[in-house]
């Protein structure tokens, strides 16, 4: 009767096994995500065209090699539009949203289909602004349009990641740069490459802080908790970046043609 209770009470299902656990399943998933073909993942692929299709306002088709082609807008959703670390990070943050519940096959399933389901929004929402938004963008703010590309990616994701409710302030950026920063690097290591994109680093590092400051300015603002005419220094800078990189990272990388 004791351990039931113990069991039950909140906080305490997921413990240190428990999350590594997840944490190995997590880069299994990452392996298998990694090794895969387009051809191999058209159950995030296939809706994703099928989605994009029913806005009306893309014309995806398949073509060889498993990818997706919209020759009027000229994109093309290749295997890194899949969206699989983005996935991964959703699929943690269900669970740790669910971490008062106990561990089973049940909850890992349920917080998998919501993190898909959560992907495939995000990534519509995603090319969206890429094919309608992505050149304004970049005229507007100067911006290469590799740059404009990240600041889409990023900022959607991470946007998802705070909107899908994680239950802790701190959880959302967390999981994303651990699944954005620390993997990668952890990788390299592992497999003794040269790290990472230093410049997709700091935009992954750069665009979740500045999102977070102005979310805590606004709330300062809107409780009259912080006067903006006291105010000497400034919130942050936008530094701009021109090195175009690559996009396999959470931000995705659906390129025009």
């Amino acid at each position: 009767m004791a351990g039931a209770e113990r069991v039950a009470r909140p906080g305490r299902a997921f413990g240190w096994r428990t999350w590594s656990l997840v944490l190995l399943l997590a880069l299994a998933f990452k392996a298998g995500y990694s090794a895969a073909a387009a051809e191999q993942l058209q159950w995030l692929l296939r809706p994703l065209a099928g989605l994009l299709n029913a806005t009306g306002l893309f014309n995806f088709m398949p073509v060889a090699g498993g990818e997706w082609l919209d020759a009027g807008h000229d994109l093309i959703i290749v295997k890194a539009c899949a969206g699989g670390n983005f996935l991964i990070a959703a699929w943690l943050g269900w669970l740790w949203r669910g971490r008062t519940r106990p561990f089973g096959p049940m909850l890992a399933l349920g917080a998998f289909a919501a993190a898909w389901l959560t992907t495939l929004l995000a990534n519509a929402a995603r090319i969206v602004l890429i094919g309608y938004g992505q050149d304004d963008l970049a005229q507007l703010t100067g911006l290469s349009d590799a740059d404009s590309h990240r600041l889409i990616g990023i900022g959607v994701y991470f946007g998802a990641l705070l909107l899908q409710g994680t239950g802790t302030a701190l959880a959302a950026p967390v999981i994303y740069l651990g699944v954005t920063l620390f993997a990668p690097l952890l990788n390299a290591w592992l497999t003794g490459r040269n790290g990472i994109d230093m410049t997709h680093a700091l935009w992954s590092v750069g665009v979740p802080l500045a999102a977070l400051l102005a979310a805590w300015l606004f709330s300062r603002v809107s409780s009259g908790g912080w006067q903006p005419g006291r105010a000497t220094g400034t919130a942050g800078r936008i530094v701009k970046l021109s090195s175009r990189g690559h996009f396999e990272a959470v931000n995705g990388g659906c390129d025009r043609r």
